[in-house]
């Protein structure tokens, strides 16, 4: 072979040794590239969901939490120290552009707090853009605390949380209008959570989910870092189905557990239980560990894991965000006729009381109201005591009962879509009527 010929062999080859790194180079980013495209596709990534995670950060969160503790301390409904942390919390939702007001309420305390207190709530709305989208998001947890605390856990966690998500969320628009709520009286009774869910029912507007944050800043191991606990009504699987999703879109991992709430219970954990006393749907979120140092002085700063209370809050914020904008494909059912606390003769209302169980006295028109989702309704069945009465298959749907009755019933009424989708909704009612019988 001629030197001429062997030259030009060598240089093809060194040639080919310098480029080949690029090549191999390019086609892996475009490879890398292709995995990545591909697992955000599989992961539904939303860009405004990921924004809004990440402006929920430890500087605000720790912003709000260090004002409450050092600044104010001990919030005792009542007291000044509450008043404060009321003006506190206002100034904070007005700073965002929502709109802020206050709830003035009086109510007896508890048997451990007896005594007659007044106070207040401050509600900061966001309002949604789309008119046919008339069902409310709530977040909300309680500021007050219990006496010589400063409450950081139970329940500045909390407060903090509606505080962030508000700060955040308000940037945003939404088809669905969200609403923010600071209540005290928690730790005397419930009493401001009670004045409140009353508001929004005696004004009848429609709640999509009331999501209740009481204690949701204390992790003190890996394994508690990653744990939740959800609370939920009995039509609200699908939300925790959404919140369980969301975890492993955007990276959160938590272990998400779940148990069923007692609409028939005599008395509630946190602020959540006068709504489902009124039959709204409520998502309450627990922390994953209990706290020993609740309702002790060491419930201060020092008891508080930022990092875990910043994914909690995400969490609550992202899911909301989800479901502000999201096409609901459940429907929605909830009895229009008979009202809490209400007295009815021969299906006339005659007195608004202040008890919740409506009392009835003859015959009463059961009507339910209900809200398509994707799929048109198929039927809406009524129910007392459990057993079956009527099966409506158009609208309106209702069910005249008529029975026989000295004493308390639960009346339920269950609508069903074409997909076997259902939504339920359900009341105590005591029932008095001698003279009919069908």
């Amino acid at each position: 072979m001629k030197k001429t010929t062997l030259k030009i062999l060598s240089f093809l080859i060194l040639i080919i040794l310098l480029i080949s790194p690029i090549i191999t180079a390019n086609t892996i980013t475009q490879k890398n590239q292709t995995i990545e495209k591909t697992n955000l596709e599989t992961q539904s990534i939303n860009p405004k969901i990921q924004e809004i995670i990440e402006k929920i950060n430890e500087s605000l969160v720790r912003e709000f939490m260090e004002y409450l503790v050092f600044e104010i301390g001990c919030r005792y409904t009542g007291t000044y120290g509450c008043k404060k942390a009321a003006e506190y919390i206002h100034q904070q939702f007005e700073n965002t552009g929502i709109q802020a007001r206050y709830q003035d309420w009086s109510a007896w305390g508890n048997r451990w707090n007896p005594g007659f207190f007044e106070s207040q709530n401050v509600i900061g709305t966001h309002q949604g853009t789309d008119p046919d989208s008339d069902e409310i998001i709530i977040f909300n947890a309680h500021y007050d605390t219990v006496k010589e605390t400063v409450g950081a856990i139970d329940d500045g966690s909390g407060t903090v949380g509606v505080l962030a998500a508000a700060y955040v969320l308000s940037q945003y628009s939404f088809k669905r209008t969200m609403e923010f709520v600071a209540v005290s009286g928690e730790e005397i009774g419930l009493c401001g959570s009670h004045a409140y869910a009353r508001e929004l029912y005696k004004q009848q507007i429609p709640i999509l989910v009331e999501f209740n944050a009481d204690m949701i800043g204390k992790a003190t191991s890996a394994e508690t870092s990653r744990k939740i606990g959800l609370s939920l009504t009995e039509d609200a699987g699908w939300i925790a189905d959404t919140m369980e999703n969301m975890t492993k879109d955007y990276g959160f991992n938590f272990n998400i557990t779940r148990r069923d709430m007692n609409r028939d219970a005599t008395r509630g954990g946190s602020d959540y239980f006068e709504f489902i006393q009124l039959g709204y749907e409520s998502v309450a979120v627990w922390q994953g560990e209990g706290d020993p140092y609740m309702h002790t002085p060491k419930d201060n700063i020092s008891n508080v894991n930022f990092s875990y209370l910043v994914n909690t809050t995400r969490h609550i914020a992202a899911t909301m965000a989800i479901l502000a904008d999201m096409d609901v494909e459940q429907p929605q059912i909830y009895i229009a006729n008979p009202r809490f606390g209400k007295i009815f003769y021969n299906d006339n209302l005659q007195k608004t009381y202040k008890y919740k169980t409506p009392i009835i006295i003859d015959e009463t028109n059961i009507y339910a109201e209900v809200k398509q989702g994707t799929y048109p309704i198929e039927k809406v069945e009524f129910y007392c005591d459990e057993k079956l009465l009527f099966t409506d298959t158009e609208k309106p749907y209702e069910y005249m009962l008529n029975k026989r009755s000295i004493g308390f019933h639960k009346i339920k009424v269950v609508a069903y879509d074409t997909q076997k989708n259902n939504a339920t909704d359900e009341m105590k009612i005591l029932f008095l009527n001698i003279l009919k019988n069908n």
